[in-house]
């Protein structure tokens, strides 16, 4: 009916948007806290680069494009929530408790932790529905 309708407005539809895939959601997640305090350092792409690699099992040269296919995605994403939706479907508690540590790896890949990234990962971690507990507990176990 809703389509009839902009027919006859002269419109479209809109399109169904398109599930995005575990790896590249975390990616972008991944690629997002990293640039959030406005630098986007070496070590952290590397970081990243490597963090996918051992999550997903894949070589280099597919961890670079799955970075580039996230780095090209985040230029034309309005928000997080597709991707955050599509983990908190796939995700079970212990996978989100993963994915915080593959965050809080990323925060401190340069040696130091911004505010911004802070505010990120809290930010995160209640859009997961990851516990204080648990978001804690990812963070010492990554700073010991």
């Amino acid at each position: 009916m809703l389509d009839r309708l902009l027919a006859l407005l002269g419109g479209t539809a809109p399109a169904a948007r398109e599930v995005p895939s575990e790896p590249l959601a975390v990616a972008l997640l991944l690629l997002e806290l990293a640039r959030s305090d406005f630098d986007f350092p070496e070590v952290e792409r590397d970081k990243i680069r490597d963090l996918l690699a051992q999550r997903y099992q894949l070589d280099a040269a597919r961890a670079d494009a799955l970075l580039q296919q996230a780095q090209a995605t985040t230029r034309e994403a309005v928000s997080l929530y597709d991707y955050v939706k599509a983990l908190n479907d796939r995700l079970d508690p212990a996978g989100k408790l993963g994915l915080m540590e593959m965050l809080w790896q990323v925060a401190y890949a340069d040696g130091r932790l911004d505010k911004y990234e802070e505010g990120l990962l809290r930010k995160l971690a209640g859009l997961l529905y990851v516990s204080d507990a648990d978001f804690i507990r990812a963070k010492l176990s990554v700073t010991g």
